[in-house]
């Protein structure tokens, strides 16, 4: 057991270590141990942390056990269920409760029914729901973040043709035809279009769990790909499982990542390698966000990972700023009539994001609540309006908006103002030039 302390990985071992990492080479390749029918098995909970040498090694077999299925789990639970009646402290049956608790641990799985049968409190879907999330963030050492999605796509403004392929692909999800289901989308566009909102809408549409991958690097020699080794196995098990990743061009490295002893291209390559294992289409399905897709590798935006490439862009429409008005005073609480939204300067359509809307909500709200008012008019959305200044960073939001032009996947995706510009610059060609252009004049 604990393999990783008898030969732990590194560039160099250090005393007992090393005499641990020759003897079980020895032991590996001896042709008497062999004819005896000897197995030595070694245990850890992370391959990596185990020194290379030992787990390369032609002699020695790396095998992965993977977290329990429907059916393990099943089992464990039947066993546990003969201390008792299950009904008397949970809301669920052992079926029931084995197909929800995938990517968890039996270990897991005995502390989710001992808690509620010695505790009293009772196992309900509020409860489940809690301690679930705990249990599975654990058991990814805190790398994964769970998402409750609180709406589904009905409640995205906009996107009309993106929101439409969107709820094909949820309906074909829900029917079971993961044949046919992506096996990842890359929502890009300029900051402040609704990316992380409409990943998480499109999870709650489907009805399938949502994390977010959080920072999984770090400063020691090899803990980067041990932790990813962990998450990946994590959503293995847990599938069906959305997987956002935010900022993705930073988040994933590249092939040629340099300068970090291999690190980056190691990443890069599990990343590339789980993102395109077609055994788990339809079961993890990959979300990468970001707003300089150009910045991804190639490798990871072709036919087969994130296959989809959906561009986002501000809203473009009087009727739509209105809808965005709307719909974001009820984050605040707030009750704002389409009829109350008063029409924006003709100089904003296309150039308010929905972040820039959210913030103009708040302050509305914010002087409406000051003010003793019982609720939003356009008269504090008028306000608000009169003293706005959008941002100043146009050479970076055009470069935002031509790259997602120029990633999109299906034509049907863009706005009427992003075909203009596709058409006014002869196609992909004439936009890339312009983006270099660009991006020469910004660095």
């Amino acid at each position: 057991d604990f393999a990783s302390f008898l030969v732990p990985a590194g560039d160099r071992l250090q005393g007992n270590s090393a005499q641990h990492l020759v003897t079980l080479l020895n032991w590996a390749s001896n042709p008497y141990i062999k004819r005896a029918n000897i197995a030595f098995i070694l245990t850890d909970s992370r391959l990596s942390d185990v020194h290379e040498r030992l787990t390369g090694s032609a002699h020695v077999a790396a095998l992965e056990l993977p977290l329990p299925d429907e059916n393990a789990r099943a089992a464990w639970l039947s066993s546990l269920m003969k201390d008792g009646d299950f009904s008397t402290y949970s809301d669920f049956d052992a079926p029931t409760l084995a197909r929800l608790t995938a990517g968890t641990s039996l270990t897991d799985l005995d502390v989710l029914v001992r808690s509620s049968r010695e505790t009293g409190q009772r196992l309900d879907d509020k409860q489940f729901k809690a301690r679930k999330k705990t249990l599975i963030e654990r058991q990814a050492h805190g790398l994964l973040e769970f998402i409750e999605p609180k709406f589904g796509l009905e409640m995205v403004v906009g996107h009309e043709s993106a929101k439409k392929r969107l709820k094909e692909d949820a309906e074909l999800l829900r029917l079971g035809r993961l044949d046919v289901a992506p096996m990842g989308y890359l929502f890009n566009g300029p900051v402040g279009t609704g990316k992380t909102f409409l990943a998480t809408c499109l999870a709650g549409s489907i009805g399938i769990p949502c994390v977010q991958l959080k920072n999984f690097r770090s400063k020691y020699v090899g803990e980067t790909e041990g932790n990813l080794e962990r998450v990946l196995s994590v959503l293995r098990g847990m599938g069906p499982v959305m997987v956002i990743i935010d900022e993705a061009d930073t988040m994933l490295g590249d092939r040629e990542s340099g300068g970090d002893s291999g690190v980056g291209s190691r990443v890069f390559g599990m990343i590339a390698n789980a993102m395109g294992n077609t055994e788990y289409r339809g079961k993890i399905v990959w979300m990468l966000l970001t707003a300089r897709p150009d910045l991804l590798p190639v490798d990871i935006k072709r036919q087969g990972r994130a296959e989809i490439h959906v561009p986002l862009f501000y809203p473009q429409t009087q009727a739509e700023i209105k809808q965005y008005f709307s719909i974001l005073a009820k984050k605040f609480g707030a009750v704002l009539a389409l009829a109350d939204v008063p029409d924006v300067a003709e100089a904003h359509i296309g150039h308010l994001s929905g972040a820039d809307i959210e913030a103009l909500v708040g302050r509305a709200w914010r002087n409406t609540l000051l003010a003793n008012k019982p609720a939003l008019d356009s008269e504090s959305i008028e306000q608000v309006l009169a003293g706005f200044m959008p941002s100043t960073q146009t050479v970076e939001r055009e470069m935002q908006e031509l790259a997602a032009i120029i990633e999109c996947t299906e034509r049907e995706f863009l706005v009427p103002s992003a075909l203009a510009k596709l058409e006014a610059a002869g196609g992909r060609e004439g936009l890339q030039k312009r983006f270099k252009m660009l991006m020469a004049q910004a660095g």
